[in-house]
């Protein structure tokens, strides 16, 4: 989802169930100064979407629920242990950083990963 001060914001569940921290909540990290996040509820009406957000399940998003910008979302990715997140951060430690490290740049049309847009699968 939009918001005016971040380029996205993520559901932090989701995130945290992706890397296989499911049993984590947001707050942990949050306290712990490993992330940062806003609830859904604090943003009013600065979100670019249309209509009441819902979780995949179809239930309405509540007030209290922690969202977290792309930088965040990263950082509790490479924390994680869920063999789904495995391929992201071989690929971001392997292959993105190195070549940062060696060029300055990475140009992802030159990557090794080939990334299915269509059902968001690593190949």
């Amino acid at each position: 989802m939009g918001h005016p001060e971040h380029e996205v914001l993520f559901v932090a569940n989701q995130v945290n169930k992706a890397a296989g921290l499911a049993n984590q909540n947001i707050a942990h990290y949050i306290a712990k100064g490993v992330a940062s996040g806003i609830r859904l509820g604090d943003l009013g009406d600065k979100l670019s979407c249309n209509g009441t957000l819902r979780e995949p399940s179809g239930r309405l998003m509540r007030d209290t629920t922690w969202l977290i910008d792309e930088p965040n979302t990263y950082k509790v990715l490479l924390r994680g242990h869920s063999p789904q997140s495995e391929p992201f951060r071989k690929w971001v430690t392997e292959e993105v950083l190195p070549t940062i490290r060696k060029t300055g740049k990475y140009d992802i049309a030159k990557s090794n990963l080939i990334i299915d847009n269509m059902s968001g699968t690593w190949n």
